[in-house]
């Protein structure tokens, strides 16, 4: 690795470099500029880390930087090129690549918020709950964020009871705050569910579960809702147990 490239990977986005910041949504297909003759970085904002880049070999040299979770690129030509990057969270972009003479840049993909300003969050925070509820839960069992909320996905496994294996898959923040986890029956007999089972669980509003009736190493989605700011990875946390 050449000294310029180490120095590439270690320069903060405001120094030296030249820098462009775009705000994107997962799906996303976005205009960027490389340096047809140098290198260009391009890493995520909040301290999210690209998982992976792709793009034509014959168009576009890729090298990924582990360590801060970046990648390096240098177009072989100055043709335009096409990369497909993907974030940590599983999220993907489309970036529309035309290089161009000048000197090495760092391109920083910052997700748009999802937040809402202070009047509709209020707007949303006085509909009757049971309402609210049923809606924004029927968004994100289709897979939507809904609007005013923030994803986290999350790929933590949880020691709730011996007969299943509980993951916590995403966390959904806004007016309320959101668990997706999914079970999985890795006992030998059929499992019958409750939402009364997960209540007791901490500072707990109300439990969602798509499928009641599980057979051996079936599995089925669960949702626990609390209050704003309540809960996190943790909030399942401990010792796994017999179910009574």
């Amino acid at each position: 690795m050449t000294i310029r490239w180490v120095l590439l990977l270690l320069l903060p986005v405001s120094t030296a470099f030249a820098g462009q910041t775009l705000e994107v949504e997962p799906g996303g297909t976005y205009q960027v500029r490389a340096a047809a003759n140098d290198l260009t970085s391009i890493g995520m904002a909040d301290n999210l880390r690209l998982q992976a880049v792709f793009g034509m070999e014959s168009l576009v040299t890729i090298s990924k930087d582990e360590a801060f979770g970046r990648v390096i690129i240098k177009p072989v030509s100055g043709q335009a090129f096409t990369l497909i990057v993907t974030d940590e969270n599983g999220d993907s972009y489309s970036l529309e690549v035309t290089p161009v003479a000048g000197p090495g840049e760092v391109i920083t993909l910052k997700r748009k918020s999802h937040r809402m300003n202070e009047a509709l969050l209020k707007a949303e925070r006085d509909l009757p709950f049971t309402r609210r509820l049923k809606r924004t839960l029927k968004q994100v069992a289709q897979g939507q964020v809904p609007a005013g909320y923030e994803l986290k996905r999350r790929d933590v496994t949880v020691p709730l009871w011996v007969e299943a294996d509980i993951r916590l898959v995403a966390v959904y923040r806004g007016a309320m705050t959101i668990e997706h986890y999914v079970l999985q029956n890795v006992s030998g007999s059929d499992m019958r569910l409750d939402e009364r089972e997960f209540r007791t669980l901490g500072s707990v509003r109300s439990v969602a579960i798509r499928r009641h009736h599980l057979p051996p190493e079936a599995d089925t989605d669960v949702y626990i809702v609390r209050d704003a700011g309540v809960g996190d990875a943790g909030s399942l946390r401990g010792e796994s147990r017999e179910r009574t």
